[in-house]
């Protein structure tokens, strides 16, 4: 019955790209939806029912009531934490700052509630007398849309090794949808970091590849929308304008080869090509000609000023920030070299290939000449403005050298004892690096991942969590108990417990190596 006789009708400009529309990024990547069922529901003393979906599920909450009244509000509240007498708390401390209540005003007689949007959540309270049974509380989890019967399975003799893999698996899959989110909980936009980290475990876990070329095109979009200089947004897209993180940026070639291995997409490698070429020629133009080295990289602001490092900055477990020259900045200057030029080389272009490589050398040089300590080649920091070698030497910063190859192989053993002997001193967003840098002792690895009482996935499964975390405590920061970043390891996992690595591109080669020690016995399937 409405009158929409003064609309314009609609105005048909062709198929994209047009020259209305020029910068457009179509949406490749689907959602699936699946309703589920509370694992329990209680009722409360004061007759509300609180219904338990057993973890943290990236979902829509769904309420029948069977016996609604005209104009009767129903005020009800998500959560990730109950309050001692069994309701779910309204804490902004555990709902990291998060509003995660609803509110719907009924009709007479029969009807179902449906919001619009999904939030993270594990707990789902209704008030009494609203008309509303047990065997009407349900939720749709949705997450971004892969093949589920390609997905990869882990078991081993250690039951924690089990357990943390299916947390990063589980918690992989909740952290991708249209986009891959930092949380679910509230802050669904795609930030580049995250993006790498969640990218990186469902292309191990599940086989995902739309969603990952889809935000790879979306950050080559963020350089040419904003950064001339070769940066790209530390977000995108939003509504955020440009806003940057400069090891963010660094972080991109690899992404991007990393998802050309497990492919084959060489058209994308093509696409992005230039796009990396200018995060080279960014971090190019940060070496100091006294020192060789990466200094006072452009870009961030506040605590992400010249490189955000690790996150939370609680978790940066006393890394000398006040460094002009970084070690974790120059590690990731190298790697931005390297693959620059694995994919030159992909695309035939030698040359360019070639010059990319004596650049990475000539900067991993500089790092193994400048920024270890003299007495037993451990990694500092990074150079303080004078010059001056920081006297903070991080597990980062160790972790990263290692990790990326930084590390000379005379000298790998050191670093590995004093990187293990640290225990855990990163945070989730990082902790990859460590995994993969302990790869080479599998016993140090496995007591990383299962360790009940330091800091870790293990700790975590521990107190209850059911989806990985912002950090290690995120319960007593206020932050997000959503936080997909921390299952990156997953793939660490493939590559030392069932010992399997991609080779070359689209997975035409893997090489098989099985650990001598961490666990007795591992099986697995990976797509």
């Amino acid at each position: 019955g409405f009158d929409a006789s003064g609309w314009q009708p609609a105005e048909v400009i062709g198929g994209h790209p047009t020259p209305v529309f020029k910068k457009l990024q179509g949406q490749e990547a689907g959602l699936t939806y699946t309703t589920v069922r509370p694992e329990k529901v209680t009722r409360l003393e004061s007759g509300a029912l609180v219904a338990d979906f057993g973890k943290v599920i990236p979902a829509v909450p769904v309420v029948r009531f069977r016996d609604g009244e005209e104009g009767r509000h129903v005020p009800m509240e998500a959560g990730f934490v109950l309050n001692d007498d069994g309701s779910v708390s309204r804490s902004s401390r555990d709902n990291q700052n998060t509003d995660l209540s609803y509110g719907y005003t009924q009709h007479d007689g029969d009807q179902t509630f449906r919001p619009f949007t999904y939030e993270g959540f594990r707990y789902f309270e209704i008030p009494a007398g609203v008309g509303v049974e047990p065997g009407g509380i349900s939720a749709i989890v949705q997450h971004t849309d892969v093949d589920l019967s390609r997905t990869a399975k882990l078991r081993t003799s250690d039951t924690g090794v089990d357990a943390a893999y299916d947390l990063m698996r589980r918690s992989a899959l909740y952290g991708s949808q249209t986009q891959f989110l930092d949380t679910p909980t509230r802050e669904k936009g795609q930030f580049l970091g995250d993006a790498v980290d969640v990218s990186t475990a469902t292309m191990a876990a599940y086989g995902e590849r739309r969603l990952t070329r889809q935000a790879i095109g979306e950050f080559i979009a963020s350089q040419v929308r904003y950064w001339p200089d070769g940066r790209l947004n530390s977000v995108y897209p939003n509504g955020d304008g440009a806003r940057d993180i400069p090891d963010y940026t660094q972080m991109f070639p690899r992404w991007v080869w990393d998802y050309y291995e497990q492919s084959g997409d060489a058209a994308t490698l093509a696409e992005a090509y230039p796009v990396i070429s200018n995060v080279a020629g960014y971090v190019r133009r940060h070496i100091a000609t006294d020192t060789g080295l990466v200094t006072n990289l452009t870009g961030g602001s506040g605590q992400y000023l010249h490189g955000i490092i690790d996150w939370p900055a609680g978790m940066r477990y006393g890394h000398d920030m006040d460094t002009a020259a970084r070690t974790v900045i120059n590690v990731l200057g190298v790697d931005v070299f390297n693959a620059s030029a694995l994919t030159a080389e992909a695309l035939g272009k030698q040359d360019e290939a070639a010059a990319f490589r004596r650049e990475a050398q000539a900067l991993t040089s500089a790092i193994n000449a400048k920024l270890r300590r003299p007495s037993d080649g451990v990694y500092i920091d990074g150079l303080k403005a004078d010059g001056s070698q920081s006297t903070h030497a991080s597990q980062i910063a160790n972790a990263y050298a290692l990790s990326y190859g930084v590390a000379p192989s005379q000298d790998r053993d050191r670093v590995l004892d004093y990187v293990a002997s640290l225990g855990m001193r990163m945070g989730p967003f990082t902790v990859h690096r460590l995994m993969q840098a302990l790869g080479e002792r599998p016993d140090d690895f496995v007591t990383r991942l299962t360790d009940k009482e330091g800091h870790g996935w293990g700790n975590i499964l521990a107190r209850g969590g059911t989806f990985t975390w912002e950090s290690w405590n995120a319960p007593e920061m206020g932050e997000s108990h959503s936080h997909p970043w921390g299952a990156t390891s997953l793939l660490n996992l493939h590559q030392t417990l069932l010992g399997v690595t991609v080779t070359s591109p689209a997975g035409a080669t893997v090489r098989v190596r099985p650990p001598a020690s961490g666990v007795d016995r591992a099986s697995g399937t990976i797509p």
